[in-house]
């Protein structure tokens, strides 16, 4: 099997640790794949200071790869070696109740790793955040989660098809189901924020109004296609929605901080039977206060509904595809969502710069 490295993390909140990895063909129904590049998403922070969504440590960070399939266990067809893949967490795992009922947009994704990576100097069994452990020169998942690729789509582009701008793209598009015409407040303008933006503008939103309090993504967001900005550090983001929307609110408003507090500003910017999503992955323990009753702007006689989104609720095999058919007619664009491009050893820079708001995504290259 190949020289493998990749980042490591022992405990919750521990240090980050490139070291070799000692990796196993992949047996049936599962695909070695070499990655050569792999987003670093708020998720693998998330990760690493709270845990792998129950998977336990050590864990193999990153989740938003893609790359050459090298090897395929025994009954595998849907991807052969050489072929290039982006793998995916959010494949519907045909299994628990939501996929049963027949709604497996709503898959609970009850994917474990296959238990083939391990620590080379001591042997311990590695989980790869969000059964993916894309921050490694090598990786091994299940078939299902690797999905090809048309030709002429870079790799450090398309990696990000595997997480951040398919969560946002997805929220847009198949969770809240933007219609032409439609005016959306999108709050928080990091990575999956521009992409819900995008998603929007696909879906033929009229209106796209961006609130951040970063100059910085505020900037971003006016490159992305923002008809309207908000400094919600300078101005109440609610009040500022109602003023550009002549008091009606938003047809839609998208949370993607993870603050629990803007789950409510989205709430509140919403038009009569307006939708809000919650995008972002909340802190441990969060909790959320609505105006329900008795208010210009509560949800109840509004008739308002919020919806969370659980990564962009895709079907990756039928998703990923058209995303990548619109990067290359021009509508969707990822070239310009990678900011920077880091070794694997620059891990905790690319987390750094990430919280700082520095960048839209950082992407470590291996090729």
């Amino acid at each position: 099997m190949p020289d493998a490295i990749g980042a490591i993390v022992d405990e919750a909140g521990g240090a980050v640790v490139i070291e070799p990895l000692q990796i196993d063909q992949p047996e049936a129904g599962e695909v070695l794949v070499r990655i050569v590049a792999s987003g670093v998403c708020h998720s693998d922070l998330w990760a690493r200071d709270n845990g792998n969504w129950g998977s336990s440590f050590p864990l193999l960070l990153g989740h938003e790869g893609a790359g050459i399939v090298e090897e395929v266990g025994a009954g595998v067809e849907t991807v052969a070696p050489g072929d290039a893949v982006v793998l995916s967490w959010a494949v519907p795992c045909g299994v628990c109740r939501p996929c049963l009922r027949g709604i497996p947009r709503r898959c609970s994704h009850a994917w474990t790793q296959p238990p083939r990576i391990r620590r080379q100097r001591d042997g311990a069994l590695l989980s790869g955040v969000l059964a993916c452990g894309t921050l490694a020169t090598h990786t091994v998942v299940h078939a299902e989660q690797a999905i090809p690729l048309p030709a002429g789509i870079p790799l450090e582009s398309a990696c990000l098809l595997g997480c951040g701008v398919s969560t946002g793209v997805g929220a847009a598009i198949q969770t809240a189901k933007v219609w032409p015409g439609a005016s959306v407040a999108v709050i928080g303008l990091g990575g999956i924020g521009l992409a819900a933006m995008q998603g929007a503008k696909i879906a033929g939103a009229g209106r796209l109004i961006a609130v951040d309090i970063a100059p910085n993504k505020l900037d971003w967001a006016e490159r992305f296609g923002a008809t309207d900005v908000v400094d919600a550090s300078a101005a109440d983001p609610v009040e500022a929605v109602w003023s550009l929307t002549g008091g009606e609110g938003v047809d839609f408003a998208f949370e993607a901080t993870g603050v629990p507090v803007c789950v409510r500003q989205a709430v509140e910017m919403l038009s009569y039977a307006g939708t809000a999503v919650a995008i972002g992955v909340p802190p441990i323990p969060s909790e959320i206060t609505l105006p329900w009753n008795g208010s210009e702007r509560a949800a109840y006689p509004r008739k308002t509904s919020l919806l969370i989104t659980d990564g962009g609720d895709p079907i990756p095999s039928e998703d990923f595809p058209l995303m990548a058919a619109w990067y290359t007619d021009g509508r969707l664009n990822l070239d310009e969502m990678v900011s920077r491009r880091l070794a694997l050893t620059d891990i905790d820079e690319a987390f750094r710069a990430m919280l700082a708001g520095e960048v839209i995504r950082s992407v470590v290259v291996f090729d």
